[in-house]
């Protein structure tokens, strides 16, 4: 392998004197000219905050879209838990029980559903609850209601459902 040496590169130089000459010139023209804007600090912060934007324009996007989905949430909540009180107090249409925890659903989105259903057990097993069990007991009254519905924002979203039984007596 051969090395170039300094006076190698000179020789080769003097080929194109007058190329040599302009190149050297231009260097320390371009040197002088760029020195200052090399050691300048003025920009620092505007190329730092363009680094930075986007991250920080994610995480409050993120921020948003999870809180829509939490918020979301709590108002299905509230429409199951609307929908059991009915059956608590009393209630024996279940479709009546339905529209009421739907109507207490705020900001419902357009695919929710809420589905109300009463059943009876004597023993553990299913009954029919106007009938006693055959010991002569009361059976065991349950709600149960379920509601679907997609939560979330425009771009983060989940596919949510919530089931809540409780018993009546």
């Amino acid at each position: 392998m051969r090395t170039t040496t300094a006076v190698q590169t000179r020789r080769s130089m003097m080929v194109f004197p007058v190329l040599a000459r302009r190149l050297r010139r231009c260097g320390r023209e371009c040197a002088r000219r760029a020195g200052p804007l090399l050691r300048s600090r003025s920009g620092t912060s505007a190329v730092e905050f363009s680094l930075l934007a986007p991250a920080f324009a994610t995480i409050v996007l993120g921020i948003s879209q999870v809180s829509d989905l939490a918020v979301g949430a709590t108002h299905m909540q509230a429409a199951v838990r609307t929908s059991i009180q009915y059956g608590l107090d009393g209630g024996t249409d279940m479709t009546a029980g339905a529209q009421l925890g739907l109507a207490a659903w705020q900001n419902k989105p357009g695919n929710a559903t809420l589905m109300v259903s009463e059943y009876c057990t004597c023993n553990g097993t299913t009954t029919v609850c106007t009938q006693t069990c055959s010991d002569g007991a009361v059976p065991n009254e349950f709600v149960t209601a379920t509601a679907a519905a997609r939560l979330g924002g425009t771009i983060y979203y989940a596919d949510k459902m919530l089931t809540e039984t409780a018993r009546v007596r």
